[in-house]
């Protein structure tokens, strides 16, 4: 059930994330070219949503095996050997992110501390109503005169990215150990293309047997000509 609910949030994220940044592009676009304007905002927001769809979208693409990889020299390897391959690979995957973890949640304190801000980017009144002035600056470095989304908010994927991916790289190792799994799954690009061509041949062979009935004129429209 939970596993479920996971995939389909995950799913539905990225999406959002991904027809977000091609809607503002877009607006932007048709904005400077049609109308010579332009809205400072969508250019920040829309590098803020790329960012959030990249580091999301890594961890899920761990778990679904969307990531492309050469493991050719690894699959010619004994059982034993590419198990214990699979699972230095794994440690090291999360010595990276625990290295990331540690560098974006000391930006991110930084940020926090010194109060830095987006530059055209501000909180919804309708947050800002919600506090008062001294919570506002004391919890969320919101200043209320001038309520600029804060940068620690906004690139808070960056930790967030990261401890996902943590997450995933260590479920991994679980099931390389537990004999779940013979190490990380790649994306196949070229069986997905043999795929899609003898898909395309299977439909050419049943259109020669089968010719589209739909070609040959019916009873009726044969008596409606005569």
């Amino acid at each position: 059930m939970f596993s479920k609910i996971s995939k389909s949030f995950e799913e539905s994220f990225v999406s959002l994330l991904l027809v977000g940044m091609t809607l503002l592009v877009f607006a932007e676009v048709v904005a400077r070219f049609l109308f010579n304007t332009g809205f400072l905002w969508m250019e920040e927001v829309t590098l803020t949503l790329g960012a959030w769809f990249v580091l999301f979208g890594a961890s899920y693409g761990v778990k679904i095996g969307a990531h492309i990889g050469v493991d050719a020299f690894v699959q010619a390897l004994p059982e034993k050997t590419r198990k214990l391959t699979a699972i230095a690979s794994v440690l090291l995957c999360l010595c990276y992110c625990c290295l990331f973890l540690y560098g974006s949640w000391t930006y991110l304190a930084k940020m926090y501390s010194i109060g830095i801000t987006m530059e055209d980017v501000y909180v919804p009144k309708i947050v800002i109503e919600l506090f008062n002035e001294a919570t506002l600056w004391d919890v969320f470095r919101v200043d209320a005169e001038e309520p600029l989304m804060p940068l620690w908010i906004s690139q808070s994927i960056l930790f967030i990215g990261f401890l996902l991916l943590f997450y995933r790289f260590f479920q991994l190792l679980l099931q390389v150990i537990s004999g779940k799994a013979d190490g990380f799954k790649f994306a196949d690009e070229a069986e997905e293309s043999m795929h899609l061509i003898q898909k395309d041949e299977k439909a050419d062979i049943n259109s020669e047997h089968n010719p589209d009935i739909s070609a040959q004129p019916n009873d009726d429209q044969t008596e409606e000509k005569r």
